[in-house]
């Protein structure tokens, strides 16, 4: 099933799917520092989950217009609320953070490989995406900030998920308690990205990956994506077995087949050394 809402008028974000397969995602408020409104956050849960079901989506790419990346939820927009009861408030954000939930659920749950380009300032909940990333990439300047303690806020959009996952529980303490702010280099040697690019070559290098990994064999890359974030909560023989299976499933398909013979025609026309 395609998903024909790709041209619709969304709320600070905008899509594009290329002929290839690459559907890029762009946070497009820039005079606001890509700040996410309320209202996109069910309407990216919306989008997720049909890319999900949608074949001609093979990698998704997640860049931000302008200046920053994502500088996080909308903090004007929190301003809005303080007058409000504490009841109030309390009802009003427990519906945010169900709608955030199926937003980051149905990021988590795609099926196909996620590239995301980082620039400028990521910051709060917007942490997630790289974090959530199959391939995450910098440039030089990229700032992480973990801002929550300073609105007198718990950490959100599944920070408290991922962050601990990817760099420890100790460090994760660390970065979230302290409201702490990373250079590229730090979130480079915690895992946080992949690798630092040169400014005026991140969205092209991060473009390139994402072509890169929808030219391959989709079901190929939904196996191997499937064991390496299975491998987290399985011990080596449970591993094992799922490779097992995985292997033997993609033999038995039409692209094991086609590559086996590409593979070996392109060997046969390599020239003796």
């Amino acid at each position: 099933m395609a998903f024909e809402g790709y041209g619709h008028a969304w709320d600070g974000f905008r899509l594009e799917l290329s002929s290839g397969g690459v559907l890029t995602l762009t946070l497009d408020r820039p005079d606001a520092g890509n700040a996410l409104p309320s209202a996109a956050i069910p309407q990216l849960a919306d989008v997720f989950e049909q890319v999900a079901i949608d074949p001609d989506v093979r990698a998704l790419l997640v860049r931000g217009e302008g200046d920053n990346f994502c500088v996080g939820g909308d903090v004007k927009g929190f301003a809005l609320t303080i007058n409000h009861t504490a009841e109030e408030r309390h009802a009003d954000y427990h519906a945010r953070m169900d709608r955030a939930r199926r937003q980051v659920t149905a990021l988590a749950a795609l099926p196909c490989p996620i590239v995301v380009a980082c620039q400028g300032a990521v910051a709060g909940a917007a942490v997630a995406y790289p974090l959530a990333a199959d391939i995450a990439l910098a440039e030089p300047g990229t700032r992480f900030v973990f801002p929550h303690q300073r609105l007198g806020l718990p950490p959100d959009g599944g920070l408290s998920y991922f962050l601990p996952r990817m760099v420890g529980v100790r460090k994760a303490s660390e970065l979230a308690l302290t409201a702490a702010t990373i250079d590229a280099e730090e979130a480079l040697r915690l895992g946080i990205i992949s690798r630092i690019v040169a400014a005026e070559e991140l969205q092209q290098a991060a473009r390139q990956l994402a072509d890169r990994v929808a030219a391959l064999p989709p079901d190929a890359v939904r196996r191997t994506r499937d064991l390496l974030r299975a491998s987290v909560a399985n011990d080596l023989d449970m591993q094992l077995r799922a490779e097992r299976d995985a292997v033997a499933e993609a033999v038995a398909t039409d692209a094991f087949v086609g590559g086996v013979r590409k593979f070996m025609g392109s060997r046969a026309a390599a020239p003796a050394k």
